[in-house]
């Protein structure tokens, strides 16, 4: 196993892990701007000042995913799509007054999140397709992102699918972490050393 590979999955967890707190931050400054109507300008620099370092981190995992695992070519794309993606969500919410066609709370905006969310994570598959273990923390992972949906019968914002979004990954790549540490998964990368098999013949010994 590359003595790296572990920090793919640390670093996207810390990612998820700051993306819920932000989240949590969000939904404390659109309660208080609905129930009081105030505008909490220190909780919203909070917020996105530990937005960005979630999207820091969640580079940092693409990063060394791409320098340390072979191919996966769709699933590393997947990913750069969903970092894109997420920075483009968050840059809108950012400028939502000054944006006429955005609504946060939209139906279509909720749904499509929760689904586009589920189809990134399903890529992960790529990492060792067929392995139990990985199929099983993937499935739970679908289930938490698929349930983000159900905050469109509280109207609730975009952040719910995102908060649902980043337990999945949390609990995910909590998982990945206790598969690679049990080594019941194997992922090959870049600088591996081949292991050699060495057979013996003791026909001709006498």
């Amino acid at each position: 196993m590359h003595p790296r590979l572990k920090r793919c999955f640390e670093f996207g967890q810390l990612a998820n892990i700051f993306f819920l707190l932000f989240a949590f931050c969000a939904y404390v400054y659109y309660w208080s701007i609905s129930r009081h109507g105030l505008v909490l300008v220190p909780l919203e620099i909070a917020a996105y000042t530990i937005e960005v370092g979630g999207f820091i981190f969640m580079a940092l995992s693409l990063l060394n995913f791409h320098k340390i695992v072979r191919h996966r070519y769709i699933m590393k794309t997947a990913m750069l799509i969903y970092l894109i993606t997420e920075a483009v969500i968050m840059v809108l919410d950012f400028n939502a007054d000054k944006i006429s066609w955005y609504e946060s709370g939209s139906v279509a905006l909720n749904i499509g999140h929760a689904i586009f969310s589920g189809v990134i994570c399903f890529t992960y598959l790529a990492l060792e397709p067929k392995n139990t273990a990985l199929e099983i923390a993937l499935i739970i992972a679908e289930v938490i992102i698929l349930a983000g949906m159900f905050g469109i019968v509280f109207g609730a914002h975009v952040y719910v699918t995102l908060f649902t979004n980043s337990i999945a990954y949390v609990v995910f790549f909590g998982i990945m972490r206790f598969l690679l540490a049990q080594e019941r998964i194997m992922i090959d990368c870049h600088g591996d050393r081949a292991r050699e098999a060495k057979f013996r013949s003791d026909l001709f010994d006498e």
